[in-house]
């Protein structure tokens, strides 16, 4: 098992629970039923109570997103995928047994299990690390202004 991955996947997990899966505030709708009528204005303090239907935070978001890179990586990523589900966001948490037999693996033999653990770790260090140089490429640092590699390319070619 890797260590950091763990704990990053920890705390993927008790971000969806608190906050969610999605994010956004409420609907206009939603409000007026809440207060009936108009909520009140000129409240003091800031207007979006994060934590309170926000959704989870940024970095939650992302192992969301290597997760769902995972699963469409074939039969295997799809058991991965919810291993991780399972694994983290089950509670309480079943037995690593019960684990794999909600993961969709015959296998009985509790290494294998951690080898399962030890190849999602992997995978979505994988995902994260890809995800965070595809984020590299499309921002490129000069002089303090990040310029988009598509306004890089379009002052290239124009000095061509």
């Amino acid at each position: 098992m890797i260590e950091e991955m763990e704990t990053l996947l920890k705390h993927w997990a008790e971000q969806c629970r608190s906050n969610g899966m999605g994010g956004g505030m409420g609907s206009p709708m939603a409000t007026i039923m809440e207060w009936g009528g108009c909520a009140p204005r000129g409240t003091p303090g800031p207007r979006i109570i994060l934590g309170a239907g926000a959704g989870p935070d940024g970095v939650a978001q992302e192992v969301t997103a290597g997760l769902s890179e995972i699963e469409r990586q074939g039969k295997r990523g799809e058991a991965l995928a919810r291993l991780a589900v399972v694994r983290y966001a089950s509670d309480p948490t079943p037995s690593w047994l019960m684990q794999m037999h909600l993961a969709g693996f015959s296998s009985t033999a509790r290494q294998t299990y951690y080898d399962q653990v030890q190849a999602l770790h992997l995978r979505l260090l994988q995902a994260l690390t890809r995800r965070a140089e595809d984020r590299k490429q499309l921002a490129v640092r000069r002089a303090g202004q990040t310029q988009s590699v598509l306004k890089v390319a379009s002052k290239l070619r124009r000095a061509n």
